[in-house]
């Protein structure tokens, strides 16, 4: 059983052996507040996500899927090696996909982990660098990548988006895109 304080329940024995991890827990504890993240620690925003899923999707088939992505998506931030570019196996969602992995089989939850940031780094491209065209043929990359899992990421992208410190143009404009 997890040692750490958790300020969200655990459901499912699957929740509870993910958070039995020694790997997540580091991760869950691990923190500040920063920009996009004033909650500071994983575990405050991992609660804030999943207040939003159970809000947003607490009657919808899609509930369960969703909290564990919650669970897991940011808790390996830790690990990322900053003095290396933070792609490929060295992104956090990565290395989130690849602890996922040895929990769960389904492909459209294992892919959401993977790409949860996806959408917002191309929204980035043209809010910040005022670059739409290659905003647009990167979410349409991702909108192909992703096929029949995107009701499943808009959902997540939804519930972590609308915690503070985050604004919801990033969502509108990919949802817009995506649908």
């Amino acid at each position: 059983m997890t040692d750490i304080a958790l300020p969200f329940n655990l459901e499912t024995e699957l929740e509870r052996r993910i958070a039995d991890d020694p790997a997540w827990r580091e991760g869950a504890e691990w923190g500040r507040p920063r920009h996009g993240h004033p909650e500071g620690t994983i575990k405050a925003h991992v609660a804030a996500v999943l207040d939003n899923v159970e809000r947003f999707y607490g009657d919808d088939p899609l509930r369960e899927k969703l909290r564990l992505i919650a669970l897991i998506h940011d808790t390996f931030k830790y690990q990322v090696d900053m003095d290396r570019p933070r792609a490929g196996e060295n992104h956090h969602a990565m290395r989130a996909r690849r602890f996922a992995e040895r929990f769960v089989d389904d492909q459209a939850v294992l892919k959401v982990i993977e790409l949860h940031d996806e959408a917002f780094n191309a929204w980035q491209l043209g809010n910040r660098d005022g670059k739409w065209d290659k905003a647009r043929a990167r979410a349409d990359r991702l909108v192909d990548r992703l096929g029949d899992t995107i009701p499943l990421y808009l959902a997540f992208y939804r519930c972590d988006n609308t915690t503070k410190g985050k604004q919801p143009d990033c969502f509108t404009w990919f949802r817009g895109l995506a649908e």
